[in-house]
């Protein structure tokens, strides 16, 4: 078990190793956590949400034993995506769009993909889905975001599509039937999305995500 931040950041001692299905050497906790330093100077980690964002960045380092901290009630697996759901402003948003600027760096610096992930907010998807219906000369496609990683933010506060379809979840069910690692942040709990989504979708969310609940008082008050 970890005991503390200095644990979970500390140089590694053995080799680095190759990741299995790229072959690309990992990226060490050092160099992540120098970048994740210049990159966002004033993101608090502060003692009660050490244990969620340490989680978090354990995971996207490839860590096996990631959920150190318990942090994760269902089974957790490399193999998922991630569910961080929970209070308003609590810098759930914050910390992934840090996370895929650091991954954007390390992508240029060492042509590594291992932190990067394409990312759209659910409101956004659904303008660009309503303008391409509009626009025959869009070159938007729902199609587009069913391969590879994806972040959608603020999944839950977009509308349905003309009140009666839902995109984003039509998307997310796709996604988890081409076995795709999704990143979501959320206001919503699980049950709140099984809700607005159907049960083909709520069933499948501890399949489909590591959960993680962020609590805490916003950074917006």
């Amino acid at each position: 078990m970890i005991k503390s931040a200095s644990e979970i950041l500390s140089p590694e001692i053995s080799p680095p190793v190759k990741v299995a299905d790229n072959n690309q050497v990992l990226i060490s906790k050092q160099f992540f956590w120098r970048l994740f330093r210049e990159t966002a100077p004033g993101f608090k980690i502060k003692k009660e949400n050490e244990p969620v964002i340490f989680t978090i960045f354990r995971y996207f380092l490839l860590q096996p034993d990631f959920n150190a901290f318990g942090t994760i009630k269902n089974k957790a697996s490399l193999d998922k995506g991630l569910l961080v759901y929970g209070d308003y402003g609590v810098g759930k948003s914050t910390l992934f769009d840090v996370i895929h600027d650091v991954g954007k760096t390390i992508l240029k610096q060492k042509g590594s993909s291992q932190l990067w992930f394409p990312r759209i907010s659910t409101v956004h998807l659904l303008t660009m889905f309503y303008q391409s219906q509009k626009d025959n000369t869009s070159n938007f496609k729902l199609e587009s975001y069913y391969r590879g990683k994806l972040y959608l933010d603020d999944l839950g506060i977009e509308d349905k599509a003309y009140n009666r379809e839902e995109i984003i979840g039509k998307l997310l069910f796709e996604r988890h039937r081409r076995k795709l690692k999704t990143y979501v942040t959320t206001n919503e709990n699980p049950s709140a999305i099984a809700a607005r989504y159907g049960n083909h979708i709520g069933d499948r969310l501890p399949e489909m995500f590591n959960i993680i609940k962020w609590e805490g008082e916003s950074w917006r008050e």
